[in-house]
């Protein structure tokens, strides 16, 4: 009986060791199947470095695209022979992304990194003013030279109107030349014409004297409005005031010289074809047509007419028809600022001498100014040509 026990008990230790060999081997097989393909599903390597590839694109794309010699779900990657190490690029440079690549897998396994923080792409505001008309071929002649100039003024913001005159040769052209613009203190070239016309004619003395009265005041540009009233001027200070800062009391006790009903009536008579009232309207063509009555004048009358052209050529503003320019050309010309408004009339001593009047509106000073600039030099390169 007892041997019968210790028999049994021999059976259960064999059958119990069995049993744990048994569950080592499938432990054993177990863990060598997780070797080969539990890693690739966890991406965790340690036998080789994980290449990566570097992905540049201009946006965000709903999938990448990869050529290669083998299949592949995403597409084909394109490649020589097999690598680690796959190189991906876009059209044109942008922010890029890391990818990373199991190297063991016989497939392409690309794994996106974690996503980056959002860049702040900073794009250039395009400026209002479009490129130079000068940028153009060489214009050959009058006609060209008025379809570029529209062209640019068609590219603008703004309202602007233009007339050009050739003083030696009577070409004159015009765009949006009879359009009605405020005039704003480009008359005062007029009113000053026939100031000096009058004291050619001997009406009229340059050491006249002109007392400042408190009807004369008008604020915005000047000197004289800071002086007090009953301060007396000579006609030639006055004038010159008027002119080189643009002095509204001083324009305003000329017009009281001259009366304002005998300017109008002049502008009308030499050629102008808007009546200058109490709202303070004209156009360029008639600007154009002052400058031109102002160099006939200058070439009948030069010692007195002259006074008047430098005074013109030594005003404080040069920001528009003269900005361009060589500045051993002399331009006599006069500006006009109001409010949305920047005006330019004048005449250019190129090798051809030409009256030029550009007007603008609803367009912010810095732009105006650089749009009558810009037409002003094309004007200028063309006149040059003909040498």
């Amino acid at each position: 009986m007892k041997s019968n026990i210790n028999l049994q008990i021999r059976i259960l230790v064999i059958l119990i060791f069995i049993l744990l060999s048994l569950c080592v081997a499938y432990a054993l097989t177990r863990g060598k199947a997780s070797n080969n393909t539990g890693v690739n599903d966890m991406l965790n390597i340690t036998d080789a470095p994980f290449p990566t590839v570097v992905i540049t694109e201009i946006t965000p794309l709903p999938t990448a695209t990869i050529t290669e010699t083998t299949p592949s779900t995403t597409g084909t990657i394109t490649e020589t022979t097999p690598s680690p190490t796959i190189a991906i690029t876009e059209a044109a440079p942008s922010p890029t992304a890391t990818v990373t690549e199991v190297a063991l897998s016989p497939s392409a396994t690309i794994i996106e990194a974690a996503p980056s923080p959002t860049i702040a792409i900073t794009e250039t505001v395009p400026s209002p003013i479009s490129p130079s008309p000068a940028d153009n071929p060489i214009i050959q002649d009058l006609e060209q030279l008025k379809a570029n100039l529209e062209e640019y003024i068609s590219l603008q913001d703004g309202r602007y109107g233009l007339y050009f005159i050739n003083l030696e040769t009577g070409e004159e052209f015009g765009i949006n030349d009879k359009d009605v613009f405020i005039a704003a203190s480009t008359t005062k070239l007029p009113m000053n014409l026939l100031l000096y016309k009058k004291i050619a004619a001997g009406e009229i003395k340059l050491g006249d004297m002109l007392t400042y009265l408190e009807e004369d005041f008008e604020p915005g540009t000047g000197i004289i409005q800071k002086t007090p009233y009953g301060t007396e001027y000579t006609v030639r200070e006055t004038a010159r005031l008027s002119v080189v800062y643009s002095d509204n009391c001083g324009i305003n006790m000329i017009i009281r010289l001259l009366g304002i009903d005998n300017i109008r009536e002049y502008m009308l008579e030499i050629g102008g074809t808007i009546y200058y009232g109490p709202d303070h309207r004209t156009c360029p063509y008639d600007l154009a047509i002052y400058a031109k009555e102002l160099y006939d004048f200058y070439q009948q009358e030069p010692e007195v007419a002259g006074i008047l052209i430098e005074d013109l050529q030594n005003t404080i503003w040069n920001d528009r028809i003269n900005k361009l320019l060589p500045r051993d050309i002399k331009v006599s010309h006069k500006i006009g600022n109001y409010p949305s408004v920047y005006n330019d009339v004048g005449i250019v001593f190129a090798s051809q001498p030409y009256a030029l009047a550009v007007m603008s509106e609803d367009i912010e000073q810095s732009v105006a100014s650089e749009v009558i600039a810009q037409l002003s030099k094309t004007i200028y390169d063309y006149i040059i040509t003909l040498d």
